[in-house]
């Protein structure tokens, strides 16, 4: 199949010239616009409006502080579930061992990668006396 490059250009130039008289007549129609603005509030016709009017004032709906807790809340319960069954027995297991709950032992492993040794199972143990001092006051 022979393909005719003349009309094929003759039809880009086409579309381009197209494109370009759109291109041209959004332009006109902006100016246009923005001049018809300009005139009417240079003769008092026209109040320019705030960009907040028709705004609640209320918090963008993407960063909803339920929408945040919601995701919050999913990613813990995703980080503190123990892969399968056994695997969480045996963590509660050792955890109790430690005198840890299972969620301070969860939380050791996450930070550091291992499993949390005697020493600090007392360091976690000495933090917590001392927050729990701090919350009664």
């Amino acid at each position: 199949m022979a393909v005719n490059f003349a009309l094929s250009a003759a039809k880009a130039r086409a579309r381009s010239g197209a494109r370009d008289a759109r291109v041209e007549l959004k332009q006109a129609v902006s100016s246009w616009r923005e001049r018809r603005e300009n005139d009417l509030k240079e003769s008092g016709l026209v109040i320019p409006f705030s960009d907040w009017l028709g705004h609640n004032n209320g918090p963008p709906i993407l960063t909803s502080t339920l929408l945040l807790e919601r995701q919050w809340r999913a990613a813990q319960a995703a980080a503190f579930a123990p892969p399968d069954a056994e695997t969480g027995r045996r963590w509660a297991e050792k955890a109790a061992i430690l005198g840890l709950t299972y969620r301070e032992y969860r939380l050791e492993l996450l930070e550091r990668g291992r499993h949390p040794t005697d020493v600090e199972a007392q360091r976690i143990i000495r933090a917590r006396s001392a927050s729990a001092g701090l919350n009664d006051v």
